[in-house]
């Protein structure tokens, strides 16, 4: 008797353990893939392709240019300008990926257009397999949000953290480890990954700021508030956070430009 009590206390003891990890912020992010099949059930179309643009962007034979949702690519060089690592690598895979299909299938968020007019999609094989989660999965690309389409980030951010794990393309590069908030060189520019101290919170007219150190802030649009709301941004302060962004400079001082709660960690 005295044994089966102790066993029950130790499954009631591992179910509390449990839904604690699971509740916990970026536990999403190991939420398991679609199948191909699940993946082309939501098919919205089937298109032909006329060019590959670069590792995340290709024109159709209709004249539609598409954007893959969820990843960022290294940019190719134009007028020019030098390529960023690794950005021709994606874009011969992306080619190779997409050359002997007859047909592509697309399908769709919750936003059809960005603000260039291009459509919006995820991209599959005619066999169901994932553009987007082959090029993540060889390093080729960052898992990125542009809310309010989010709806395989977790898919996303899992292949992500193998391929970072393994050391892959991208991956191998110094400016896409993890810096330190006070360690962040004063010249970064793009897009970067931090973590820091939230010293304090504070607003202007357009903007949220969170202080990580006297030179760096995240800050976040006062427009993008919505895809906030699971988070209390005052509750931050006090807090350690990853955070991933888009880095830039005013005035001496860097700001870590964030979109949605998906790139916040804490």
């Amino acid at each position: 008797m005295f044994r089966l009590i102790r066993y029950n206390i130790f499954c009631c003891c591992l179910c509390i353990i449990l839904t604690v990890f699971v509740s916990a912020p970026g536990f999403a992010a190991n939420k398991p893939c679609m199948s191909k099949a699940q993946q082309l059930a939501k098919v919205s179309e089937w298109a032909m392709l006329a060019r590959v643009v670069d590792g995340d962007t290709i024109h159709l034979q209709d004249g539609r240019k598409v954007r893959l949702i969820g990843i960022n690519t290294p940019e190719i060089g134009r007028h020019g300008q030098a390529s960023e690592a690794f950005a021709q690598q994606a874009s011969n895979r992306l080619k190779h990926l997409l050359a002997k299909q007859k047909k592509i299938a697309l399908s769709y968020d919750k936003d059809k257009y960005d603000n260039y007019q291009r459509l919006l999609a995820y991209v599959n094989l005619a066999d169901g397999r994932s553009v987007q989660q082959i090029i993540l999965a060889q390093g080729l690309a960052h898992s990125w949000v542009v809310p309010p389409n989010d709806e395989r980030i977790a898919c996303y951010r899992s292949i992500e953290k193998t391929a970072r794990d393994a050391h892959l393309g991208i991956w191998t590069l110094a400016e896409n480890r993890w810096f330190s908030a006070r360690d962040l060189p004063p010249k970064s520019r793009g897009l970067r990954f931090v973590r820091g101290f939230v010293q304090s919170y504070s607003e202007s007219r357009k903007s949220i700021y969170l202080k990580l150190t006297a030179r760096l802030s995240i800050r976040m649009s006062k427009k993008d508030k919505p895809f906030f709301a699971d988070i209390d941004l005052r509750s931050l302060v006090g807090k350690s956070v990853n955070v991933r962004g888009w880095v830039s400079t005013y005035k001496a001082r860097q700001s870590i430009y964030i979109r949605s709660a998906h790139d916040i960690d804490y």
